[in-house]
């Protein structure tokens, strides 16, 4: 089997970036190799499956673009499932994925019931707990992303990405 000098390289150079992110002094970073069971890819395809799938992409293009490092997308637990885990400088971010094709029945955000962020905190403990990132500050994210009608590059969707959305003593005081 011949593997071209491109190939090679780029292997050589995921590797080095595992080798150094597993030794790095930065616990969150080591976390980003632990594997985790995935949503099956074989998701069905109804249009519901598209547009969350399309809603995640371009929530990733967008959390990249404002600097935050996505650790690990599509992670799959029991309670269900956690969008995105990613990093925001010393910081340990879920963000859960909300996408809609209009706001007739309100935003997106708004179909982020109190039973779902308790899952999510349940979810995101398991993660925390696995990592072993106790010590290691955690928010809660979530963005709404509104496509439209016909979409267009001139008409990009509506993103609205609420930083802290819930905190977990809100959930557990009542």
């Amino acid at each position: 089997m011949i593997v071209s000098a491109k190939r090679l390289f780029q292997v050589l150079v995921n590797f080095w970036k595992q080798i150094r992110s597993q030794w790095s002094s930065d616990p969150v970073e080591r976390c980003r190799w632990i594997k985790f069971p995935a949503t099956r890819q074989s998701r069905s395809e109804g249009k519901k499956d598209q547009l969350a799938r399309a809603g995640e992409d371009v929530a990733a293009q967008y959390l990249v673009s404002k600097g935050l490092t996505i650790l690990h997308r599509n992670i799959r637990f029991p309670e269900g499932e956690l969008d995105f885990v990613a990093k925001w400088q010393k910081t340990l971010v879920f963000i859960e994925v909300k996408a809609r094709k209009s706001e007739k029945f309100g935003k997106p955000y708004h179909s982020v019931s109190e039973q779902k962020q308790r899952r999510q905190v349940a979810m995101a403990n398991r993660f925390v707990s696995i990592c072993r990132l106790r010590h290691v500050p955690v928010r809660f994210d979530i963005v709404s992303i509104v496509f439209p009608p016909v979409f267009s590059p001139e008409q990009p969707p509506e993103i609205e990405h609420i930083e802290n959305a819930f905190q977990v003593k809100d959930l557990f005081s009542a």
